[in-house]
């Protein structure tokens, strides 16, 4: 099989909602379970990220409206409460990941060097 293996409309969405892998695995974890809600400290040990970081996860989801906040014992925490449409979306995206892993985590990958790319065309030299 050649070229990109997942439809049209899931590679845009990839594109254009999902920014890091770690985002994406963020999403699948609380998609895992909505019934549990994740604190930033619970998301950064699951995974193996600094607890900043997860906090900014976190926040992210909530932003996109992937997750909602509650209350947690220790601070805030966030459960997956996606719409019916996202929540399709998000399923799709589940599934390809399950099974085409290396198409999912390309495609975010190209899209964060194009942006490095774009970035080093303004940068200026010191020579210049």
């Amino acid at each position: 099989m050649t070229g990109n293996p997942l439809p049209d409309e899931l590679g845009r969405f990839i594109l254009t909602s999902i920014p890091s892998v770690p985002y994406l695995e963020a999403v699948l974890l609380l998609r895992s379970d909505p019934s549990l809600a994740w604190s930033s400290s619970q998301l950064a040990t699951r995974l193996y990220l600094p607890e900043v970081q997860a906090a900014e996860l976190l926040h992210s989801l909530e932003s996109a409206g992937i997750a909602a906040q509650g209350g947690g014992q220790d601070g805030p925490a966030y459960q997956y409460q996606p719409s019916p449409e996202l929540a399709r979306i998000l399923d799709q995206v589940a599934q390809s990941y399950a099974t085409g892993l290396r198409a999912v985590t390309d495609l975010i990958h190209s899209k964060v060097r194009r942006a490095h790319q774009f970035a080093d065309a303004f940068r200026l030299r010191k020579d210049s």
